[in-house]
């Protein structure tokens, strides 16, 4: 079982950087992209100590200090590290309530092109403009690096950053969580050719996951897909019948535990979207 508590609160949801780090040395790459998922929303553009916190925190698992980006525009940020091997992360944040520049983005559902370093297929258009704003600063970062090998990562809109940005990068490994569908087929298609290794994690109710919704073309992309049961158990390619029983009995349980109580989420749906609820399931 997990050695994290589920956690239904408002504050694990809206400020999922105020939880201190689990970085550390042996991590798996599977725990270092979730946690640095996570790790995307201490507000660096903020305060310095927070971008100190932020070098802190990776020194912990053996990285160096991070690179940080940042797109005005769009209000995207994101940040990148290498270890002394030259393995390198790449991670960006997702959506941040009180950033009304994160809620632009989210909102512009509607699909355009997406041709960057000759990629295919149609995407989200809020996501889309967050990726190209943010996309100079990381091909900066990657001339100057060179990474041996490259992982990327995010949470929420951060996920949908990462999935656009990871094969231009030429990332060997995409990790995400809590992430929405980014683009069409023709897109999820030329994805897939890349060789690129994804892992997709869902936690139980995750609402985000299932948006924008698949009958306005939206896919998810191929590869592995980890359904986290409502006890935070792992199941690797989970069949639909294990996931709507499981589902049930989730919303069941969370509204006779946890819906009413001060300060907790209203609905599982939501409360499942923490970073928190994704990271109990990998640190048993």
């Amino acid at each position: 079982m997990p050695s994290l508590d589920y956690d239904p609160s408002r504050k694990a949801l809206y400020q999922p950087e105020l939880r201190e780090t689990l970085l550390g040395p042996g991590l798996s790459e599977v725990q270092l992209a979730l946690e640095c998922a996570r790790l995307a929303y201490y507000r660096f553009d903020e305060d310095g100590a927070e971008a100190e916190r932020l070098t802190k925190a990776l020194a912990l698992a053996g990285f160096g200090a991070p690179t940080l980006f940042k797109h005005p525009g769009s209000d995207g940020e994101g940040f990148a590290a290498v270890d002394a091997a030259g393995r390198g992360l790449l991670a960006f944040r997702g959506t941040q309530p009180d950033r009304i520049g994160d809620l632009v983005t989210d909102a512009r559902t509607n699909t355009a092109a997406w041709t960057l370093e000759g990629g295919r297929g149609k995407v989200h258009a809020g996501f889309r403009n967050t990726a190209l704003g943010l996309w100079p600063e990381v091909q900066d970062w990657l001339g100057k690096t060179r990474p041996q090998r490259l992982i990327a990562c995010g949470h929420s809109l951060g996920a949908a950053i990462a999935t656009l940005l990871a094969v231009p990068a030429r990332a060997q490994r995409l990790v995400t969580i809590g992430s929405p569908r980014v683009g069409n087929a023709e897109f999820v298609a030329h994805v897939a050719a890349s060789g690129l290794e994804n892992t997709r994690v869902v936690d139980c109710c995750d609402v985000v996951t299932e948006i924008p919704p698949a009958l306005l073309g939206f896919e998810h992309l191929p590869g592995l897909f980890v359904y986290l049961d409502r006890d935070g158990g792992q199941h690797p390619e989970a069949a639909p019948a294990l996931i709507d029983a499981d589902r049930q009995a989730a919303r069941r349980d969370y509204l006779g535990r946890y819906a009413f109580r001060l300060g907790t989420v209203l609905i599982r749906d939501l409360a499942d979207h923490a970073p928190v609820n994704y990271l109990r399931a990998f640190w048993p």
